[in-house]
């Protein structure tokens, strides 16, 4: 619960500094956005060596996944960068529409997505991602998504 409010107050904190604004991007963006392709090239690829080069060993992950009686639950579980087990299925995720807060040591990365198993429609959430700049490095340092199977939007990026 104290990364949920530390992420949500790192936004407002973002949002308020006057760090970005629509007309102008900040000089690291392109840095993180790396960060943020690769984690999705290591999710699409099942790379979990590259998923531990980016990430902060001990970080967190929280998911608030819809259940089959339409209501939610909240799951949580820490990052493990010596876990390489692998997928036993094909996982394609896609994002669109990002939103990305910068300042010079944080980001904030924010965007709608797809899911797919094996080729098949699972489910549509909202990604978020925290990072940190680490010795001249970004790092995922929290992540919180929503997992819904119900009434998604369609994606402006098609079918897969």
């Amino acid at each position: 619960m104290k990364n949920l409010v530390f992420s949500a107050l790192f936004l407002l904190s973002v949002i308020g500094s006057g760090a970005i604004t629509a007309q102008e991007k900040h000089l690291e963006h392109d840095a993180v956005m790396v960060v943020v392709n690769q984690f999705f090239e290591a999710l699409n690829t099942d790379n979990q060596t590259l998923m531990a080069s980016i990430s902060i060993d001990g970080s967190h992950n929280y998911s608030i996944r819809e259940k089959a009686d339409r209501t939610f639950e909240l799951r949580s579980r820490q990052q493990d960068n010596s876990d390489a087990s692998s997928n036993a299925a094909q996982y394609t995720e896609r994002y669109w529409d990002e939103i990305v807060l910068v300042n010079d040591l944080m980001a904030v990365f924010w965007a709608p997505y797809d899911f797919y198993i094996d080729g098949e429609f699972s489910h549509c959430g909202v990604d978020v991602f925290d990072l940190i700049k680490l010795d001249g490095q970004w790092k995922l340092a929290n992540s919180m998504y929503t997992v819904i199977r119900n009434d998604c939007p369609k994606s402006p990026l098609g079918e897969l």
